[in-house]
């Protein structure tokens, strides 16, 4: 009785809506759509485009996660169909409703105008604890921690689209390059430096924005849980993604202030696992005849496992 159930939880969803009660509002707004998927044809497309119902019933910070999950569908759209894409030239006006005419250039501008729109409010998200929202939320290992407000929670989400490489489309004649070492400085330095272009719509570049916001928010912290992992994550985006001739010296280096000043830290192991695997790379690259550079560095990328083995059991 799936078409019954519905009518039940667009109940449930008008009375949180009455009693102000968020997070039961995006539970329903959850159900609704999965229970939608059940009942209707063309589900993704109707799906996408019913959420803008959802968003305009509700306010801040309950707006700003159903914006985040209309992202995610716009995003699961594109890599579900991307093969419909290949080829497709953008039309001088695309004024359609209909998700599947749109070229892959307006599905990507679409998903990150919302997840840009689900970081508004910004004072309001990061005072918002994420122990109010349990209705909603799946409980991990530390994440509490990591996580700690719901800033962090949408911030995060929205990284991972921009960080994703797929997701850089449009090739203006601008384009942004990940060519700046500052990007790999030290965090406190690294949350104010200035990365000019005039491609502002380049998700790297956007990754890189919302890197130092994140970072920013959690600089003082006493608990150094939430600005290692993203750190790390700033550090392994740079070394994937950047441009440079001394890029292996800069991310080794990066990663060896970590382990030097959080020793403490279960992060500084995991700082020397991933200095482990780019040895490990390295040493890959090894010949006996024909290239000798890097001879041990699958010894050197062992010893360091063994000793995170052992400091961080």
């Amino acid at each position: 009785l799936t078409q019954d159930a519905l009518k039940e939880v667009i109940k449930i969803f008008n009375a949180a809506n009455k009693a102000g009660n968020q997070p039961q509002q995006v539970k329903a707004a959850m159900y609704q759509m999965k229970y939608r998927n059940m009942v209707e044809e063309d589900n993704m497309e109707n799906n996408v485009f019913y959420m803008d119902t959802l968003i305009a019933a509700t306010k801040a910070p309950a707006k700003n996660i159903l914006q985040s999950m209309q992202a995610e569908l716009f995003n699961s759209y594109k890599q579900n169909n991307r093969w419909k894409f290949y080829d497709r030239s953008p039309l001088t006006q695309e004024t359609s409703i209909d998700i599947s005419t749109w070229s892959l250039e307006k599905l990507v501008r679409t998903t990150a105008a919302l997840y840009k729109a689900s970081l508004q409010n910004e004072a309001l998200l990061k005072a918002t604890k994420l122990d109010g929202l349990d209705a909603i939320l799946q409980k991990g290992k530390n994440t509490r921690q990591l996580r700690p407000t719901l800033y962090d929670f949408l911030a995060h989400r929205a990284l991972e689209f921009f960080m994703n490489g797929e997701n850089d489309v449009i090739n203006p004649a601008y384009k942004f390059i990940l060519n700046d070492e500052k990007i790999f400085a030290p965090v406190n330095q690294f949350v104010n430096a200035e990365f000019v272009t005039a491609d502002t719509s380049s998700p790297y570049y956007n990754a890189l924005k919302l890197l130092q916001d994140i970072l920013k928010f959690h600089l003082n912290d006493s608990n150094k849980d939430a600005l290692l992992d993203a750190d790390l994550i700033r550090l392994q985006f740079a070394n994937q993604h950047g441009i440079f001739t001394n890029k292996e010296t800069l991310y080794e280096n990066a990663l060896i202030a970590i382990e030097k000043n959080y020793a403490a830290s279960p992060y500084a192991g995991m700082a020397k696992y991933l200095r482990a695997v780019e040895y490990q790379r390295r040493g890959q690259q090894y010949h006996p005849f024909k290239n000798n550079t890097n001879q041990f560095d699958i010894v050197k990328a062992k010893t360091l496992l063994e000793e995170v083995i052992k400091q961080y059991p």
